[in-house]
């Protein structure tokens, strides 16, 4: 569309038909790119740099509201003769492609416009310099271009941690309701191997932790996502991925949760619930503890490993002996040694005599 009108000059066509020719390639561009937000035309030549919106596919949802924001540039006619400040601006496009797929709303409008002003400010330069910045100028406005993109790279960052952290929970919220599902899905599973009854206090204690453990999960990560750092996610993996993640998160503590429970049925753990019917308060709350904590976890699979052990061995595993077992021990060999002489220096002296 640039180069189109910088072809043309008011000298050899009429304004009207100009101005005819420019709407129609305006309404054509932005038919296929979106509406235009904000613009900055070079006067020297043709050139310029575009921020459009697009509005998405069903738009009425309030996630889709705020549009696909786009970055439109063609500049090579005025940064012909400024190749660094050419480099600057392509830096500036990656940056708004990682912007646009990483960001929510409002922080991706924000961080875009943010570009769309610096890429203005560099056309501005080159156009005040006459097209020809001397290496003095280029290379002090080089300087305070990059604290310029330092101080957008640290919003981007900050941003994107939280736009992570969302759709982290979101996958959370979504994996809450899989738990839901397989919930209901157990009876009709035990049905092929046998009866369940739902009433029986087992029956009961078996979803006590497998509820327990999965809102465990959710809570352990609540409480680390108040923390800048409590919750590490690589937030340029893609939204799915993030979301499968913790989707993953309230199943995986359900699974704890149904481990703690088979672990004290069985008595692998070594601890022994109370009678009565505070036995499922018990049962629950070793299981949110199983589901909260994974150290709490692995110290249960831990227990089941040495269990087993001793099970296909069939002697206990050994075991490092304290201080004071190693003072016995030794006390105990130098006797038994005192004991083996005594009776050899008695059968010695014995036998000078009857000599």
């Amino acid at each position: 569309m640039h180069k189109r009108i910088g072809v043309a000059r008011p000298s050899d066509i009429d304004a009207s038909t100009l101005k005819e020719e420019y709407e129609r390639s305006l309404a054509s561009f932005q038919k296929s790119a979106g509406q235009i937000i904000r613009v900055y035309w070079c006067a020297s030549e043709a050139s310029a740099v575009v921020l459009t919106a697009k509005k998405k596919r069903l738009a009425w949802l309030p996630w889709r509201r705020a549009g696909s924001l786009e970055l439109h540039r063609a500049t090579d006619w005025v940064t012909a003769d400024a190749p660094k400040i050419a480099e600057l601006l392509h830096s500036g496009d990656t940056l708004a492609i990682r912007i646009n797929r990483v960001l929510t709303a409002t922080p991706r409008r924000i961080a875009m416009e943010w570009i769309f002003s610096e890429q203005s400010y560099l056309l501005g330069f080159v156009e005040r310099m006459g097209g020809r910045p001397s290496r003095k100028d280029t290379a002090a406005m080089i300087a305070r271009h990059r604290l310029e993109i330092e101080r957008l790279e640290t919003y981007y960052d900050r941003a994107a941690k939280k736009a992570a952290r969302l759709r982290y929970f979101g996958g959370m919220l979504l994996g809450l309701v899989v738990v839901a599902g397989l919930g209901a899905l157990i009876p009709f599973v035990v049905e092929l191997f046998g009866h369940l009854e739902l009433d029986s206090n087992a029956a009961r204690r078996f979803y006590a932790c497998f509820v327990a453990g999965a809102i465990g999960a959710m809570v352990s990560v609540m409480t680390r996502m108040r923390q800048e750092d409590g919750v590490r996610l690589d937030y340029e993996v893609g939204h799915l991925l993030i979301v499968m993640l913790g989707a993953f998160r309230p199943v995986l503590g359900a699974i704890f949760g149904v481990l703690a429970y088979f672990a004290i049925g069985s008595k692998v753990l070594p601890i022994t619930p109370p009678p009565g019917a505070t036995a499922f308060f018990y049962y629950a709350l070793i299981a949110f503890v199983a589901g909260f904590s994974e150290r709490f976890a692995h110290v249960i699979l831990g227990s089941a490993d040495l269990t087993v052990t001793k099970a296909l061995t069939g002697a206990r595993a050994d075991e490092p002996a304290g201080p004071a077992q190693d003072a016995d021990a030794t006390a105990a060999t130098t006797t038994s040694r005192r004991d083996d002489h005594r009776p050899m220096v008695q059968a010695s002296g014995v036998g000078r005599k009857q000599v």
